[in-house]
């Protein structure tokens, strides 16, 4: 479960944290999620699927993943940079101190530029992973104009993950999603001890 959880959750930092003032997302938006999971353990292959709602929210510093499958959240808290894994009544935290920005970076790599679905199709940009946080491998893609995420692809020394973003909207429907619940997540999280975090392959 918590591998799961570190994989997925690497995932909103890197689509998340790369755009700069060139191009803006929403402050606010929802959407679908599929995550495909690829793990290498002893020479054997094992891929899981899952999916979740994503809810961004700029203003307030946070993002929450719901995973309705698994009766799981998970919420990052920018302004504490922590991270709360709430699930089966049990609350795990973990140091989360990335920054929190909506916006393309003026120093970004494009790898290509190409329209999805031919003429008139949608224009899509990918860029190079870790040009926006180093030591993590792959690329992420999305729409111009509106700079909305619509893949991601990230690779680790025996994991390969990919993300992809459908029926984004505007808005956050339920804002409680957010919340932290106390108990089961403690209060005081300065004296947490961090749980499994898997660190990014470096290249």
């Amino acid at each position: 479960m918590l591998k799961f959880v570190a994989v997925a959750l690497l995932m909103t930092v890197c689509v998340f944290s790369v755009w700069g003032e060139q191009c803006c997302a929403p402050k606010q938006w929802e959407s679908f999620v599929g995550i495909e999971n690829t793990t290498a353990v002893d020479g054997m292959i094992k891929v899981t699927q899952q999916y979740a709602i994503e809810s961004y929210d700029f203003d307030k510093k946070k993002i929450a993943m719901v995973f309705p499958a698994i009766n799981m959240r998970l919420i990052q808290d920018y302004n504490k940079g922590m991270m709360y894994t709430i699930v089966a009544g049990m609350c795990f935290t973990t140091p989360w101190p990335f920054p929190m920005v909506n916006c393309i970076p003026d120093n970004a790599t494009m790898l290509a530029s190409f329209e999805m679905g031919g003429k008139d199709g949608l224009m899509i940009e990918q860029y190079q992973l870790q040009d926006f946080l180093p030591g993590f491998n792959g690329y992420i893609q999305f729409t111009r104009p509106g700079c909305l995420p619509v893949s991601q692809t990230q690779y680790y020394e025996s994991y390969a993950t990919m993300f992809g973003f459908t029926n984004i909207t505007e808005g956050i429907k339920d804002p409680s999603v957010f919340d932290i619940p106390s108990p089961p997540c403690p209060m005081d999280v300065d004296n947490v001890v961090k749980p499994l975090l898997f660190e990014p392959a470096h290249p």
